[in-house]
């Protein structure tokens, strides 16, 4: 089975469990992440509290209700992970958490479909309070995502409802709303998109447009946020009221978790203020179609444009998909960080000004990372340029890989491009909402590996894998593929094509950025030298994924070929624009797809970085722990050892740099 066409789409996916992932790098990765972290995260969602939320509600404890309001989210989106993980690979013990997790919602879960665990357990006769703030919908949301997998998975009915349910109640509830009843935190608008394409009932993407559209159209916002704020701050001492009466009774063990480090530039509170206030931080200040560049919460603006390239794929809003690939140039060209995260405000955990990449301040959440994962696929099979997957391809490997440790046991929430012996992984968060975020993209990498329509067949990323693709639903048609990639430590690929029979279609191969004069053999005979004009970019980050593209190949395919690829691999030397006050005279490296960055535990001294310094011509490389590093030579004749962005921060505290002061002539 595929996944459907949508009407304004380019091409459609391959669902992952049709795709076996095999390669040497990703591999690793993704056992780390089924056989550790899940369980990992298992244990910490229990030892929080945050299970025991769902069994207090159900009534089956007396304890008080633990942690953040918006909590419950993180239970579900492990749920979600753990079943993406299982649609692939079979673990009687996961998917017996999972079945007992489901069963607990549904008995948490009220007769009309609702479950937000903060109003059931402190505020049980209120409902629908302070949009913009508190997180209902926004929990809501992951609860419908963590549903439509399980159901993927289990094709029960059973936990299907849990998110039908919820999705109904909201329907009924929100079918008039206004524009103060939108969401502040997007994610609402996904999953009832998700729901809608399951299963064909137009009023699951009816509810998710009217929220997306009725977005900025708030005529006073401040003061929709300024209610809203006493409203919430009467609700918390309410609460605090509650946990000082409970705990004088019963005397408990202080639960101590990691919180987030809030240190910024100068101004940062009355930024924070003035963006909250004038509706930036909550993507409310304008209208969806009229946001040309991306603005306030990071995660926030990665959901909300995801959601809004999804109703153009169903709708064939033009308006709304201008505004998108223009607030995605501005992003790119302007507020992005040059490993793929975004962010650079701590407190807003959100955008700055155009320019404006503190590499200490840098905040780059690790979920800011994913949800613009998210929105470059999608706008990818909206619109087919190659653009989005080479970023897809970027942030994969940098600024969202590097958010969980090779162990699959602690984890970075934020990430930072300098770093002086301050700062760690931890194993849990107050808010934890990246570490499965980071888990149920892992269990879904394999989704973004290609896309087809009944002429095409795209190759967007190189992963080693093996699946079956019928291009038109016909037997005849169908083309087994095993890809094998050295990526990306080495540029070389064999991709081997079975076809039943001959076959007329385009494969369409991208071609990354980070490369130069790629060759491409077809059944051993050297494709001819092929052209693509590329209008140059000076990025704010240094990366350009604008130069990549496609080659599109038409044949008459044999019922065996072999397609060899060479992505010749260098050092390639980064430069901010002008612009970009704190990298002036700086350089920051690459080869593939990594990011490359200098810590203290392989440079003891790691202070000749911050003088002026220059690498020879071509480094030499080596192997060591499992991953490349990459062993450099300065004009002073010094060695300095550079790995990989995603792999820094694995032994304990160290200083970190990506950005060094480059030696002028």
């Amino acid at each position: 089975m595929t996944s459907g066409l949508s009407r304004f789409k380019v091409s459609k996916e391959i669902p992952i469990e049709q795709i076996k992932i095999t390669d040497e790098f990703w591999s690793e990765k993704l056992k780390v992440n089924r056989e550790s972290a899940i369980f990992h995260q298992w244990e910490k969602l229990e030892e929080s509290g945050t299970i025991d939320n769902f069994r207090i509600v159900k009534g089956d404890i007396d304890k008080f209700r633990e942690g953040y309001l918006y909590v419950d989210s993180d239970a579900h989106k492990w749920a979600e992970a753990a079943a993406t993980i299982l649609l692939s690979h079979d673990n009687s013990n996961l998917l017996d958490l999972l079945k007992e997790y489901l069963d607990l919602l549904r008995a948490a879960q009220e007769e009309d479909g609702y479950i937000f665990t903060y109003n059931q357990y402190h505020f049980p006769t209120k409902r629908w309070i302070n949009h913009q703030i508190e997180h209902e919908l926004y929990c809501l949301g992951h609860l419908i995502e963590a549903s439509i997998v399980s159901y993927n998975l289990t094709k029960s009915n059973h936990f299907l409802e849990l998110g039908k349910t919820a999705a109904n109640l909201l329907v009924q509830e929100f079918h008039t709303a206004s524009a103060r009843n939108t969401p502040g935190h997007p994610e609402i608008e996904l999953a009832l998109i998700k729901l809608y394409r399951l299963t064909n009932e137009k009023k699951y993407l009816n509810l998710a447009q009217k929220f997306v559209d009725k977005r900025g159209k708030f005529l006073i916002f401040g003061l929709r946020i300024f209610r809203e704020n006493l409203s919430q701050q009467n609700r918390t001492q309410k609460v605090s009221k509650q946990k000082d009466l409970y705990y004088n009774a019963i005397v408990t063990k202080e639960k101590i978790m990691s919180d987030l480090s809030k240190e910024g530039p100068r101004g940062l509170g009355l930024r924070f203020f003035i963006s909250a206030f004038t509706g930036k931080y909550f993507q409310q200040n304008k209208r969806i179609r009229r946001q040309n560049k991306p603005v306030g919460h990071c995660v926030r603006w990665g959901y909300l444009v995801t959601a809004s390239t999804m109703i153009y794929q169903e709708t064939g809003n033009k308006k709304i998909l201008n505004s998108l690939q223009k607030a995605w140039n501005n992003m790119v060209s302007k507020r992005m960080y040059v490993t793929g995260g975004i962010g650079s405000l701590p407190l807003l955990e959100g955008f700055g000004r155009n320019f404006e990449l503190n590499n200490k301040y840098a905040y780059n959440e690790t979920c800011a990372a994913i949800s613009s994962v998210f929105w470059n696929w999608e706008m990818l099979l909206a619109t087919g340029d190659a653009k989005y997957a080479d970023l897809l391809e970027w942030q994969l490997y940098n600024a969202v890989l590097v958010g969980m440790s090779e162990d699959g046991k602690t984890y970075f929430y934020r990430n930072p491009l300098e770093v002086d012996q301050t700062f760690e992984r931890k194993e849990w968060y107050k808010t934890a909402c990246c570490p499965s975020n980071v888990s149920r993209t892992l269990g879904n990498i394999a989704k973004y590996l290609y896309s087809f329509d009944e002429n095409n067949l795209w190759i967007h990323q190189y992963i080693g894998n093996k699946t079956a693709i019928s291009i038109n639903e016909d037997e005849k048609t169908e083309i087994k593929i095993e890809l094998k990639s050295e990526i990306p430590w080495e540029g070389q690929i064999v991709i081997n094509l079975e076809c039943k029979e001959n076959l007329n279609f385009f494969l369409n191969l991208r071609i990354p950025s980070w490369t130069k004069n790629p060759e491409i053999k077809i059944n051993g005979e050297v494709l001819g030298e092929f052209d693509f004009e590329i209008k140059e970019v000076i990025t704010a980050s240094g990366i350009t994924p604008f130069e990549s593209y496609y080659v599109s190949l038409k044949e008459n395919w044999k019922t065996k070929n072999t397609i060899e690829i060479n992505f010749p691999m260098s050092i390639k030397k980064h430069k901010s624009h002008k612009k970009v006050r704190n990298n002036k005279n700086r350089i920051a490296i690459s080869r593939g797809p990594l990011i490359y960055c200098f810590e203290s535990l392989d440079n003891p001294r790691l202070d000749v970085l911050k003088e002026k310094v220059d690498f020879m011509n071509e480094p030499i490389s080596l192997i060591s722990e499992g991953e490349k590093l990459l062993k450099l030579k300065t004009n002073k004749n010094e060695d300095l050892i550079a790995r990989p962005y995603y792999s820094w921060g694995n032994r304990g505290k160290s200083s970190m740099l990506v950005w060094v002061r480059k030696e002028t002539t």
